[in-house]
């Protein structure tokens, strides 16, 4: 994580720019302020990033009620909404977003349990990122 931090903060950013990006948060419990590099997907609803093992990751559930963040996207400091979404707990909200995931990342999509979509939303969180400017 800190190499990736310091390449995406760093003018060499471009080598992975175009799928990580820097999320920096407060974190809900403690105040503190988090940096986690993340994978994403720019796509027509906003960044998507899909949480790769969810219940033993706790950053996203930080943004399980809407909440505000900056992103360091292509070398620029973006406030930004981020709402964590559970496939299990709205497949109308997550489907469309894994998607617009799997159009950037197939083989990440494959990955999930489940064969087919609706079994993958199921198991899936997404967080969905939206400018806030």
């Amino acid at each position: 994580n800190t190499v990736v931090e310091k390449v995406l903060s760093s003018p060499a950013h471009p080598m992975l720019s175009g799928s990580m990006v820097l999320i920096r948060y407060h974190g809900k419990r403690t105040g503190e302020e988090y940096t986690t590099p993340l994978q994403y997907a720019d796509t027509h609803l906003g960044l998507v990033v899909l949480v790769a093992d969810p219940e033993s990751k706790t950053w996203w559930r930080n943004f399980i009620e809407i909440g505000q963040t900056r992103v360091l996207l292509k070398g620029t400091w973006v406030p930004m909404t981020a709402h964590a979404l559970r496939g299990s707990g709205d497949p109308e909200a997550v489907t469309p977003l894994l998607r617009s995931y799997a159009t950037r990342f197939p083989k990440v999509i494959k990955s999930l349990d489940g064969d087919s979509l609706e079994e993958r939303v199921e198991g899936a969180v997404v967080v969905w990122l939206r400018s806030s400017r």
